[in-house]
């Protein structure tokens, strides 16, 4: 990769930022794909945020990824929002545009992308969904699976109410709420179970629910990826349940963040092992 004066930069703002992998996948796409760009990961002071964020841009940054804790604030600095940010309010995205920032929240719509290339049965399971988590990325999820025509969705979520006002706004009654105790009887008969919700991030406060009523071949997704093996995945495995985890979530959400900056949809699969090579050094 050859960094010039009028290289274009993209960069990824939270706080913390040095674990992150989003660097390696996009400077390997970019590297694949022939274009001229870098990318980097830029930890902000919480309280400084909006005032790194406007200068970044004024300096000429060409597009931002938003992570944890400022995904909701950037959704104050976007000029315009996709249907996606504005329906989770919530920008992991940001793109320069004539009028100013474009907004939007890619996590749900990644996530089913990589459905797509590692579960290319999915959207043909016969059983109900059921998303564990009623924070920002279930919201997301939620989102992008009832914009691809998925109605048949339980939320469950150990606050209730959260769940509810989760889904008031959409126009269905196939799509509950569900407490965290009636989680069994959601499971049962579900064809696609996430966890959504931060059960199992860093290895704390996992969550192992009963998967024995859910269909045969159902297929259980965990967007936590840190670990990559939580007790969520091998309670699932434990079932015979397919599994896969949050690192094609990872991958996939930035290949649409790539997308929007470069007018290209990058690779997954290519992504996803670069990942997995990097985390196996």
């Amino acid at each position: 990769m050859r960094i010039t004066a009028s290289t274009p930069l993209f960069a990824l703002l939270g706080n913390p930022t040095r674990q992150s992998l989003s660097p390696i996948l996009h400077n390997g796409w970019i590297e694949e794909h022939g274009f001229d760009g870098a990318y980097v990961a830029l930890c902000s002071p919480v309280e400084q945020f909006e005032t790194a964020l406007s200068g970044l841009f004024q300096a000429g940054l060409q597009g931002a990824n938003i992570t944890s804790p400022f995904k909701e604030r950037a959704v104050l600095q976007a000029t315009q929002l996709t249907a996606s940010a504005l329906a989770c309010q919530s920008v992991n995205c940001l793109t320069p545009s004539a009028d100013g920032l474009i907004g939007d929240s890619t996590d749900g719509r990644g996530l089913l992308a990589d459905l797509d290339a590692r579960a290319m049965h999915w959207r043909q399971m016969s059983g109900h969904i059921v998303i564990l988590g009623a924070g920002g990325a279930a919201r997301d999820l939620l989102h992008a699976l009832y914009q691809a025509g998925f109605t048949r969705i339980d939320v469950v979520n150990r606050n209730l109410n959260r769940a509810k006002t989760m889904i008031e706004n959409l126009n269905t009654e196939s799509v509950h709420a569900r407490a965290w105790s009636d989680m069994t009887e959601s499971l049962s008969g579900a064809s696609l179970i996430i966890n959504a919700s931060r059960a199992g991030f860093g290895g704390l406060n996992e969550c192992a629910p009963d998967f024995s009523n859910t269909l045969s071949d159902a297929l259980v997704y965990d967007m936590v990826y840190a670990p990559q093996q939580t007790l969520f995945l091998s309670t699932a495995q434990a079932h015979k349940r397919m599994t896969l985890g949050g690192l094609g979530m990872l991958v996939g959400q930035g290949a649409l963040a790539f997308e929007n900056w470069f007018g290209v949809r990058p690779d997954l699969l290519t992504g996803l092992a670069r990942l997995e090579a990097e985390l196996k050094l």
